[in-house]
């Protein structure tokens, strides 16, 4: 072992070491409640639905528009160990796990043997990401794609895909697109490959084993009643999609799609440094491997085509595709020079800080659901509640009801005085009492802290951070 690389492992156990050290007391996002509540409902009822966002376009009935195999895979583990925070985010950390796997599969496939100094720099990329390290832990479905959809590439990563390997793509592009419909990023760039590579009988049998599986999607869609009808008004009115149709919603998206890779410096970080690379080994593209350059392209631009939101939350689709072109690019003329080390000092730094930003987070505030657990005296348990999406953990049992904060905004108008406007929604929904947390969710609509009572609500506690009002008239509705 030589000197430097003594020093690369050393750096690489302390990188691991704070990567552990963010799942400590990890507290959840909205998104880690709303797929663990729709999860939760999968494993009591036996289909997806929300009640949290109860009157918005029938998701208490049933959501038909949802990332199903992602959310069955968070019900088996609810099934298993409970609703717990950490049993959801563990999610994110196996598809983290398998997406090192396969980076080093690949690699190793390369390099003929484990533990060179190319094994040691992709894991020290890896673990100072801090897009990574922070997805790694979240209940989110885009690792689980992004694991799936690069196992797929791995399938056909050969100068000429066996039969076998494209069914198993095919299978694994269609498993990608029951997570999330985005998978089907997947589905045309290992089909539109093998069509490249004029291997047309693999195209074939990767279109129908990929297919097959993906139509797995609409189970549920056709067992409902009028399925397709409700999936079509859901998926056309979805708040989060419902202003990106149309032409010209479409033509700013595709123009400002760029902005998927340089949206924060989390995103920045990676794409600078495979956009140097680029520039830098330009001379050696066409030595890149075919199967890498023409996946990756199509993957880009079947993204840049379909997406209704270039947001840099999908950017994880294709860091695994963009830390092998760091790794080609960089072997195909390996060089030292003072632009690689300054782009390098960026990606770590940003990537280190962001890490130690988690970690501090962590230790510096009362993990969330014991905050949660501290407040129950002061919430009554037979009463429907107005809470956070976070309030899941570990909470929606002890309440008959439980609308989200963010169900309100899907609701509310433009107004002078939007905490009244949320009070009256309240009530007119038959909410008991209004939970609010002015330090960890903050919202607009809230009233000024210790405001004393809002249209129908008094207030009952407050501790300078957490707001509890309660129906001032009879709660029972």
């Amino acid at each position: 072992m030589t000197l430097s690389e003594k020093h690369l492992r050393i750096f690489l156990a302390i990188l691991v070491l704070l990567t552990t050290l963010t799942y400590y007391h990890r507290n959840p996002t909205g998104d880690d409640a709303w797929f663990a509540e729709q999860s939760y409902w999968f494993v009591k009822d036996g289909i997806i639905r929300s009640e949290f966002f109860r009157g918005l376009l029938g998701w208490e009935n049933q959501l038909l528009v949802s990332h199903k195999l992602f959310l069955l895979f968070g019900a088996g583990l609810i099934n298993l160990f409970g609703y717990h925070l950490p049993v959801v985010q563990f999610v994110g950390l196996l598809s983290f796990g398998v997406i090192i796997a396969e980076i080093i599969a690949y690699i190793r496939n390369k390099e003929g043997r484990y533990g060179s100094w190319s094994f040691l720099a992709i894991l020290i990329l890896i673990f100072s990401n801090r897009l990574l390290i922070k997805m790694s832990f979240e209940n989110r479905p885009e690792l689980m794609l992004a694991a799936l959809g690069f196992g797929s590439f791995l399938c056909l990563n050969n100068k000429r895909p066996s039969l076998a390997g494209s069914l198993i793509a095919g299978v694994l592009a269609g498993l990608a697109m029951l997570c999330h419909l985005n998978g089907v990023i997947y589905l045309i760039a290992g089909f539109g490959t093998l069509v490249y590579l004029r291997l047309y009988k693999q195209a074939l049998l990767f279109a129908v084993a990929g297919g097959l599986t993906a139509l797995f999607y609409f189970t549920d869609i056709v067992l409902a009643d009028n399925g397709f009808a409700i999936w079509s008004y859901q998926f056309r009115n979805d708040p989060a999609t419902q202003s990106a149709f149309g032409w010209y919603p479409k033509l700013i998206v595709i123009l400002t799609f760029p902005k998927l890779f340089f949206e924060s410096p989390e995103q920045i970080a990676l794409s600078l440094l495979l956009v140097f690379l680029l520039w830098h080994q330009r001379k050696y593209l066409r030595a890149l491997p075919v199967v890498l350059k023409v996946y990756s392209s199509l993957l880009i631009v079947s993204f840049w085509l379909i997406t209704k939101h270039g947001s840099g939350t999908y950017m994880p689709l294709f860091i695994p595709f963009m830390l092998v072109l760091v790794y080609e690019l960089y072997r195909s003329n390996p060089f030292k020079n003072w632009g690689l080390a300054v782009v390098l000092a960026a990606y770590f730094g940003i990537g280190i800080y962001g890490t130690i930003e988690i970690i501090y987070k962590n230790f510096s505030s009362e993990f969330l659901p014991v905050s949660y657990k501290n407040l129950r005296e002061k919430i009554p348990t037979n009463e429907k509640g107005l809470v956070p999406l976070t309030y899941f953990f570990n909470e929606y049992d002890r309440h008959p009801a439980l609308l989200s904060s963010e169900n309100f905004k899907h609701h509310a108008i433009p107004t002078a005085n939007p905490s009244a406007q949320l009070a009256q929604w309240a009530h007119q929904q038959g909410v008991g009492f209004i939970l609010m947390d002015y330090a960890y969710r903050p919202e607009d609509f809230y009233p000024k802290p210790g405001t004393s009572s809002l249209p129908s609500y008094r207030l009952t506690y407050f501790d300078g951070r957490f707001a509890v009002y309660r129906h001032s008239g009879n709660t029972a509705h």
